[in-house]
């Protein structure tokens, strides 16, 4: 089964204490690109969601995002009365020391370091051990799944578009097939007409094992039965790899390279008109259907 590298997945967890919402998207590329959008709250879980998009995906660029907020009321940010205690006598010992006698309001105190604590409560004190983690991981799974759902149907599509291609490169091949022997027949009836045409009113002849020898050495020459061979071989291949379980997008890129390379040697040996038109369509064809294998994971 060949799967899209495009696609987009999204997911979302709302309940009395926190909402969170997954959002993936991806496009084509030949390797795997993370890029991953979360807020600072999070930033302690980015390694564990990349290790599992590395986990379940393997071609694309992949843009993730994450929404989240805490529906706690409680607040974020704590006066550390100890540390505030700390600061006030030490002023107060050195504002004798020295005869100091400004006074410190409570502003200049919270401005002192340690004196405000942030918490980076992520909900009703919920922290990674108390298996927030846990939580956050369903999501981006479901994200991910449904991510790689929309892959496979666009997958579908382009299998689609693949093979009405390719059902058009072996029709065309067959054409060429049949058309091959004919060259050497009408090599075979011209070269004869010129050499009538050139000894005509002559003494002069041919020897007729001298015109089998030329006429061997060309039917050699513009021979493509093996070239049509391995270009069916190339195609029966291509199925294969696409009905393959695993990523196989590179393969099939490969497959294409091969497909095009005996095109390119047929429509040089062919030696005939009609057999290079059909060479230009089939490779018009590869064309097409290397531009969808772009998109495939």
């Amino acid at each position: 089964m060949i799967k899209s590298m495009t696609g987009f997945g999204r997911s979302e967890l709302k309940n009395e204490l926190k909402a969170i919402v997954v959002e993936i998207r991806s496009v084509n590329n030949k390797y795997l690109k993370l890029n991953i959008r979360i807020p600072e709250l999070l930033a302690e879980f980015e390694d564990k969601i990349e290790k599992l998009l590395k986990k379940e995906l393997v071609r694309g660029t992949i843009n993730l995002t994450i929404e989240y907020k805490s529906c706690d009321v409680m607040p974020k940010c704590v006066v550390n009365k100890d540390v505030l205690k700390e600061y006030y006598n030490i002023i107060g010992e050195a504002r004798k020391e020295i005869s100091f006698q400004q006074d410190v309001t409570l502003d200049n105190l919270i401005s002192l370091p340690g004196v405000l604590e942030y918490k980076k409560d992520l909900g009703n004190g919920r922290t990674e051990d108390d298996g927030f983690w846990h939580e956050l991981e369903q999501v981006v799974k479901l994200s991910i799944n449904d991510l790689k759902k929309m892959r496979e149907a666009e997958g579908q599509n382009l299998r689609t578009e693949i093979n009405k291609w390719k059902n058009k490169i072996s029709a065309l091949l067959d054409e060429i097939e049949t058309m091959a022997p004919k060259v050497v027949l009408d090599y075979s009836t011209r070269i004869q007409d010129r050499i009538s045409t050139l000894l005509a009113g002559t003494d002069s002849k041919i020897e007729e094992s001298d015109l089998h020898k030329e006429i061997a050495i060309f039917a050699d020459r513009c021979d493509i039965s093996e070239e049509i061979g391995r270009l069916k071989s190339h195609i029966l291949l291509f199925d294969n790899v696409m009905d393959n379980e695993e990523p196989n997008g590179r393969k099939l890129e490969f497959i294409v390279q091969e497909m095009f390379r005996e095109a390119n040697t047929i429509a040089s040996k062919a030696n005939n008109s009609d057999i290079i038109k059909d060479v230009i369509s089939i490779k018009t064809d590869i064309e097409r259907i290397k531009e969808q294998i772009l998109n495939i994971e």
